[in-house]
């Protein structure tokens, strides 16, 4: 793999800028090498494009580009043209991401109401042309198989998609779903004729702002790994829990190590033992059945157990001594 990293890409409350030097440091100790700038909630990229933003924020950005940067980390900024007004802007833009520093530009179309192929890879092929030192990718707004059946205008959308995209264009994809909990060969095989060399693998594995019951954290065991050792580009979608992300990023830079034990990360990381003995408990695949001696477990974590990533789980692990 040549780019394994992270993503801030979820739904709501983004992250302050003194965090993200802590995730990058965090991905620092490995040979993690991307992180992509792409919080929902920020206006100056998506919903309010258009906007020129405040000299604050332009600072805070170039600093944490150059700070990354010192790690070998490159940071790209996700961003959402999908309105006229934003469109007219589009150019200066990105000049004034690169004249910040940036040199990772993602277009993403991605969880848009209305949606033009033929309008979204102009822009795509003009970012191309006009800004050749820079790299360009694309998500697209159908950007996982799930998607594709979702009504006529996405299967018409993918369709054209796998007709029109460029050859020589690297795009983003999630696999089966916007949440995968696999990913296989079999993820990618409805791309047909499209290079999968060129496919920068999302993965929504992690992520809670779909507002779930419980959160998924496992090994990694949803991946092949032999599949996922043979792609250019693995990206993982962080959840917006400072603690919980930094113990991804130990789990994602263990993936190609294996230098450790999944157990001893989760000790590293402040998950007492009680709670690592129950953590099959979190695998989207295990069917929660609780007998109340295992509720009376959680129980007992919940009021004895005392950390800051705990701070973060408390309202899953509630619903889980809930469960059913």
């Amino acid at each position: 793999m040549k780019k394994v990293g992270i993503i801030e890409g979820f739904y709501g409350k983004s992250y302050e800028f003194s965090s993200r030097y802590e995730l990058i440091k965090s991905m620092s100790t490995s040979e993690l090498n991307y992180y992509l700038y792409a919080p929902k909630e920020d206006p100056f990229i998506r919903n309010n494009f258009d906007l020129t933003p405040s000299e604050s924020w332009q600072n805070e950005l170039k600093n944490f580009i150059a700070e990354a940067r010192n790690y070998d980390i490159d940071v790209g900024v996700g961003l959402t043209p999908y309105k006229e007004e934003h469109i007219k802007k589009f150019e200066k833009k990105i000049e004034s991401l690169v004249i910040l520093g940036c040199n990772n530009i993602s277009l993403l179309f991605d969880d848009l109401e209305t949606f033009d192929l033929d309008k979204q890879l102009h822009l795509y092929g003009l970012a191309k042309k006009e800004f050749p030192e820079i790299t360009f990718d694309f998500c697209p707004s159908v950007y996982c198989n799930e998607l594709i059946e979702k009504d006529l205008q996405h299967n018409e959308y993918f369709e054209k998609f796998l007709q029109k995209f460029p050859s020589d264009g690297t795009f983003y994809w999630t696999g089966n779903k916007v949440i995968s909990t696999n990913f296989s060969e079999e993820s990618e095989d409805k791309l047909v004729g499209l290079n999968s060399d060129h496919m920068l693998l999302w993965d929504n594995y992690f992520t809670i702002d779909s507002c779930p019951k419980k959160i998924n954290l496992t090994n990694f065991k949803h991946l092949d790994k032999n599949y996922i050792a043979e792609k250019n580009c693995y990206f993982v979608n962080m959840t917006g829990m400072m603690r919980t992300d930094q113990l991804i990023i130990a789990l994602l830079a263990n993936l190609k190590t294996g230098d450790k034990e999944f157990e001893e990360i989760l000790l590293e990381h402040g998950l007492n033992e009680d709670l690592i003995n129950m953590i099959y408990l979190f695998d989207p695949d295990t069917r929660v059945n609780l007998s109340e001696k295992d509720k009376k477990k959680l129980h007992d974590i919940m009021y004895t157990w005392f950390h800051p990533i705990k701070n973060e789980w408390y309202p899953y692990l509630h619903n889980l001594k809930n469960w059913g």
